[in-house]
């Protein structure tokens, strides 16, 4: 029932939306980010006009953690976020949040650092027993890591010392201080982390491969209401996947200026191969982020998640980008959005 009433609405909305485009006023369009890898997409699209093309007019905002990002989306200061994690994400859905989930931008990619002296003592999951480890709760290698934590037999209330942080700045200050033996971070402070001389034992991707991070997610109401305008949304941010993916040397400059590098940071942050930047919602990924963690303890919920992810509007905006021009590029990302989704 809601599937039809959203392509319903989707009709009126498209129409509505190519009159305004016809017309040359874009739709506004408030985009929430946090600071780190997660976001490259966006700066693409932002970058190369493509988001003016598609008939919005982009005002990207940023916000220094996940928690901070996603409490403006519940409160409608802006529309869409594309880098606040997975687990931040499905907490706030598990809490009776409204959220949809609607592409992604970033899997795996988050660094494990510790300095130089302890991380050495660190080689596999079990010997984080017996240590001090600060993580940033709420975030996706947060999620990730407690996930491997059980799986390997160790239990986080008893095993170790697990110091929950607000946000990655406070994880990375905690390792450096040296109150803790070893911290779980984020790309955010990916950069910082190696201007200041720590190590790198683990990558959350060691502790579940290909794991999903930063999904764009927006308000059930948003895309009720402007169903074709995610659609544009997210055509435009398949659009810089192909210009990551075909000229990556276009992604480094827009990172470097995006997020004020030097030539030499923006290299190694945007070309960093743990981190894998792709648009496709990977909903099959995401169902068993969310069951992993009930499993971990982290959420008790019997909400269908299913509800919350909507893959339509990547869909469709694929299957029009290749209309307009049949590439093979567009080929490979039907092919797996069906293996995904």
């Amino acid at each position: 029932m809601r599937r039809a009433f959203l392509a319903a609405v989707a009709v009126v909305s498209s129409s509505l939306l190519a009159e305004a485009q016809a017309a040359g006023a874009p739709t506004a369009l408030r985009i929430g980010y946090a600071p780190g890898g997660g976001s490259v997409l966006t700066f693409i699209a932002k970058d190369k006009g493509f988001f003016k093309q598609e008939g919005i007019d982009a005002d990207l905002v940023p916000f220094n953690s996940s928690a901070d990002g996603l409490n403006a989306l519940l409160a409608g200061k802006i529309d869409i976020g594309v880098s606040f994690g997975t687990g931040g994400p499905l907490t706030f859905i598990a809490k009776g949040a409204d959220f949809v989930i609607i592409g992604g931008h970033l899997s795996g990619g988050h660094p494990v650092i510790a300095k130089p002296e302890n991380a050495a003592r660190f080689k596999s999951i079990a010997d984080f027993r017996g240590k001090t480890v600060a993580t940033p709760r709420l975030y996706t290698a947060d999620i990730v890591w407690r996930g491997a934590l059980i799986r390997a037999g160790i239990d986080p209330q008893k095993d170790l010392t697990i110091i929950d942080m607000k946000k990655p700045q406070d994880v990375l200050e905690a390792v450096k201080s040296g109150k803790v033996d070893i911290g779980i971070a984020s790309s955010a402070v990916y950069l910082q982390a190696k201007s200041a001389g720590l190590a790198i034992p683990f990558w959350s991707n060691d502790f579940l491969a290909n794991h999903p991070c930063c999904r764009i997610v927006t308000a059930g109401k948003n895309l009720s209401d402007r169903p074709a305008l995610a659609k544009s949304f997210l055509k435009a941010i398949i659009r810089a996947e192909r210009v990551l993916k075909e000229s990556p040397e276009v992604a480094v400059d827009v990172n470097k200026r995006f997020l004020e590098l030097d030539d030499a940071q923006a290299r190694d942050f945007t070309l960093e191969p743990h981190q894998i930047v792709e648009a496709d919602p990977n909903a099959k990924a995401v169902k068993i982020f969310w069951k992993d963690m009930n499993t971990i303890g982290y959420i008790a919920s019997s909400i269908d998640i299913g509800a919350h992810i909507a893959t339509a509007p990547y869909w469709n905006a694929l299957e029009e980008l290749k209309a307009k021009d049949p590439s093979p590029f567009y080929d490979r990302l039907e092919r797996r959005f069906k293996e995904r989704n």
